[in-house]
């Protein structure tokens, strides 16, 4: 109809325009640039505890610039919360950037006591990002992770997906494990 036309131009519209703001290196990523949502699509999978729904909400958006700082960074934040208690789950602030040959650095601080820094390269639609280094604080009462992966996928213009893999002291013994699916929706400005 000509309505759903009209909507699709505007999400269209908006989503290009997101991207034509990020300035130099970034605008590789511009398809997750932007405020997304889940009410309640996310899934937390581990051995060790019970299957979960959750909702999370997820803000990419270019950071101000450092007169002295050669690199355009984006803000990166996620807050997510239990579906069906609305409990607190965590958040996660850090800084995004890609330089000119799509190498992506993601560093983030969480206020379960982790801090992550993760590398990766982007490719058409996809970001996929493993874990290079992680501090935690002394007193954290999660099991050490061993290593991460973390996969961002644009589905279209208005749908994205995010898959986190880890590893822990205790499972699995290689590889990854799937710890965590959701798939938002971009909100509209």
């Amino acid at each position: 109809s000509g309505t759903s036309r009209m909507q699709l131009l505007l999400v269209l519209t908006a989503a290009a325009a997101v991207a034509a703001e990020l300035r130099g290196n970034n605008a590789q990523i511009g398809w997750m640039a932007g405020k997304w949502r889940s009410e309640f699509s996310g899934k937390i999978f581990w051995p060790t505890v019970p299957t979960m729904t959750f909702g999370e909400e997820l803000y990419i958006l270019e950071a101000p610039s450092a007169r002295s700082a050669s690199l355009q960074f984006l803000n990166f934040s996620a807050r997510a919360w239990s579906h069906s208690t609305k409990d607190h789950f965590h958040d996660e602030w850090g800084f995004l950037t890609v330089d000119a040959t799509g190498n992506a650095t993601l560093m983030t601080a969480g206020n379960n006591g982790f801090t992550t820094y993760e590398v990766g390269t982007v490719e058409p639609n996809k970001l996929v990002l493993t874990l290079k280094d992680i501090g935690r604080i002394s007193f954290s009462r999660d099991l050490p992770v061993e290593d991460l992966r973390r996969t961002f996928i644009r589905h279209d213009d208005r749908f994205m997906e995010q898959i986190l893999e880890m590893r822990t002291a205790t499972h699995p013994k290689s590889g990854y494990l799937e710890h965590t699916r959701v798939i938002y929706t971009r909100k509209k400005e």
